[in-house]
């Protein structure tokens, strides 16, 4: 039998090229500082930081997390970078204020929906769509009402729903057609999350003290479901289960059996919990608790907080590792971003000068 042997620098080689190609980065938004922050996730270390607009507050990334598209607040733009040279490539002009973003699940197409009506017309909101490989806008859908909070795709990309709080609906748009259908909703609808099947869109109502059930194959609110004061946020477990409700004037979460479809249990937080991720084993939820500079760790079986989680000043965006090991936080009222060791629960890093409040968080190469 012959044996062979690979050269000793194409092993290193290779080596050198597997961990690269596992390696991280964190892509943070600092909303005073006009600059995106690029994160090592293996040191915690800012590695550059990249000239955008003015006041970045929202990062979109398309699957292969090759490019990024950050939302410039107040300069009515959208940055485009290039993930891999760490550079700013286009910028590209929409309409005043844009806010949350979103690309289609096949990557072709951003979608951009704005926290201001359009100029000249005080009755309508817009939605620029921009070609992701061009970088140009194609078309841009009029939705009602003044502003809107929240944008997600179901899971075939065929329709779009928009929160619209003013409207007091979730608007959906056709993404061939770019044909609208509205569904009224009962007061300042705020945030969106869709079932792990794509077969519910989950919508709190933040004028409303409830979360609206909305069945993706009709598009009909089959359940509005009474929850704590002031709803915000909302993450549906992996199993499709439960949906977890932040309730910021209460500081509490709501807990919701999405069989029954009902509150099976209500837990008390901290003040003012905004934001929900669950990690993608389904064992764990956490909460930022935005007054409180704390995270609140719920252990999902038992409903009852089983950690809390001292960070920086106002904590606002939460992201998870996609090996459920960290949590990272965004502490919008100071310069950094908190580390926290999932299985441990606690502190693991303090990430410092990454710019002036940090707002929202993305991974890429």
């Amino acid at each position: 039998m012959k044996t062979y042997r690979l050269p000793l620098l194409l092993i290193i080689f290779a080596f050198a090229f597997a961990s690269s190609a596992l390696a991280q980065s964190l892509f943070c938004p600092a909303r005073y500082s006009d600059e995106v922050a690029v994160i090592d996730t293996s040191t915690n270390q800012v590695v550059t930081q990249i000239p955008v607009g003015d006041t970045p507050i929202r990062i979109a990334t398309t699957p292969d997390l090759l490019k990024a598209f950050v939302a410039d607040e107040l300069s009515g733009t959208i940055s485009v970078l290039d993930t891999v040279a760490r550079t700013n490539i286009a910028t590209i002009r929409v309409y005043r204020k844009p806010g949350e973003l979103e690309v289609t699940p096949d990557g072709g197409r951003l979608f951009v929906v704005h926290q201001a009506h359009l100029d000249g017309d005080p009755l309508h909101s817009p939605v620029p769509v921009i070609d992701t490989a061009t970088n140009q806008l194609i078309n841009t859908v009029l939705i009602p009402g003044q502003g809107d909070k929240d944008i997600l795709f179901t899971l075939d990309g065929r329709f779009a729903y928009i929160a619209n709080p003013s409207a007091g609906e979730v608007d959906v748009i056709d993404t061939t057609t770019y044909q609208l259908t509205s569904i009224p909703t009962p007061g300042f609808a705020r945030r969106l999350c869709i079932s792990p099947s794509g077969d519910r869109v989950y919508v709190s109502n933040n004028g409303d003290n409830s979360l609206s059930v909305i069945d993706t194959a009709t598009q009909q609110v089959i359940a509005t479901i009474p929850v704590g004061r002031r709803p915000l946020g909302n993450a549906v477990t992996p199993n499709g289960e439960e949906v977890y409700v932040t309730n910021a004037q209460d500081g509490t979460v709501s807990v919701i059996d999405t069989t029954a479809l009902t509150v099976i249990a209500t837990i008390p937080t901290g003040i003012r919990p905004q934001r929900v991720v669950i990690t993608g084993d389904g064992t764990k939820a956490f909460v930022q608790n935005g007054f409180s500079d704390t995270v609140s760790a719920i252990d999902t079986a038992t409903h009852t907080v089983i950690a809390t989680i001292h960070v920086g000043h106002r904590p606002w965006t939460l992201l998870g590792s996609p090996d459920d090991m960290k949590l990272y936080v965004c502490n919008g009222g100071d310069t950094t971003v908190t580390v926290i060791d999932i299985p441990s629960l606690t502190v693991s890093d303090t990430i410092a000068d990454v710019g002036s409040s940090p707002f929202d968080l993305k991974f890429a190469p």
